[in-house]
């Protein structure tokens, strides 16, 4: 069974949400109070509060993604360089790597240029003849 917190302390918290008090600064102002708890009370003062979307938060935005998308299509990025260099341009901090798995979530995927001999003038006319 959890312990329960004072009822001054309750109210404390109470106050801070509903001034729109982020979770760390109120673990700053009261002292020993984890954010499990913290989210318990939340819940239990307000039932109906706007919930943050859960998961990772993406780095690269929706809009970026399209724009991304449009130059592709149209010929602008041919290679997922140009598009490593757009975004580290833009200020993202992404590797290329990264890049590649964007790309790949966007359905365009790299395709291993094939590998062709390297022919002399000599090699030709005699595979010719």
């Amino acid at each position: 069974m959890t312990r329960t917190i004072s009822k001054s302390v309750q109210n404390q918290i109470q106050l801070l949400l509903a001034s729109n008090v982020t979770y760390e600064q109120v673990m700053e102002r009261i002292p020993g109070l984890k954010k499990s708890t913290l989210g318990r009370y939340a819940n239990k003062f307000f039932p109906n509060r706007m919930k943050a979307a859960p998961g990772r938060r993406a780095t690269i935005g929706e809009t970026t993604k399209s724009y991304i998308r449009r130059q592709v299509i149209k010929g602008e990025f041919k290679t997922a360089k140009a598009v490593h260099q757009y975004l580290n341009g833009l200020g993202y901090t992404i590797g290329y790597s990264g890049v590649l798995k964007l790309l790949k979530s966007m359905n365009f995927r790299a395709k291993i240029k094939a590998k062709k001999p390297l022919l002399s003038k000599q090699h030709k006319e005699r595979r010719l003849a």
